[in-house]
C-alpha cells in the first residue's frame, strides 16, 4: 500500500494543524509514503508564506523547509515526466482542476498504475479528492 501525500497533506507534518495527527501517524508507521516531484518547491514555499503571514518565525519555517528535502529521500518520489503532464492536462479539464492539482492527481494516477500497487491519495482540499475519488483512487481522511 501507498500513501501518496499531496503537498497540502504534506505540510501538516511541519505545521500543527487539523489532520497533523494523521500525518504523523503515517510517518510513525514506517508506511510507503510518496509525494510527486512538485512537493519539493510547493512544500516549503507554504511555509514560506505562512511566515511571511506571520503565522511562522522565518528561521522555523526555513528549518521545517529543510526538514522537507530530508524527508523526501526517504519517499518515494513520482517524477514529472511528459506522460504525467498529459494526463494532468487530461484530468484539468474533466475535473475542473487547477494546474498543481492535475500534476498532484496525475503524479498519484501514474504512481498506481506503474507500481500495481494500491494507493492512499492524502489531501486537504475536497475537490481534489473529489477528482481522486471519481479516478478510482482511495482518499484517506484527514479529520
Amino acid at each position: 500500500m501507498i500513501h501518496f501525500l499531496d503537498s497540502s497533506a504534506l505540510v501538516k507534518r511541519y505545521v500543527e494543524e487539523e489532520g497533523s495527527a494523521v500525518i504523523a501517524l503515517l510517518f510513525r508507521g514506517k508506511k510507503m509514503l510518496a509525494v510527486s516531484r512538485l512537493a519539493e518547491v510547493e512544500v516549503p514555499l507554504a511555509l514560506a508564506k505562512r511566515a511571511r503571514r506571520g503565522d511562522l518565525k522565518e528561521a522555523e519555517a526555513r528549518a521545517h523547509g529543510e526538514h522537507v528535502l530530508r524527508d523526501l529521500k526517504s519517499m518515494r518520489v513520482a517524477e514529472l515526466r511528459q506522460r504525467t503532464f498529459e494526463h494532468a492536462r487530461e484530468l484539468g479539464w474533466a475535473h475542473g482542476l487547477r494546474a498543481y492539482d492535475a500534476l498532484q492527481l496525475a503524479s498519484a494516477s501514474r504512481l498506481k498504475t506503474e507500481t500495481g500497487m494500491s494507493l492512499t491519495f492524502w489531501c486537504a482540499d475536497e475537490g481534489l479528492n473529489q477528482a481522486a475519488r471519481d479516478e478510482g483512487l482511495r482518499v484517506g481522511l484527514l479529520s
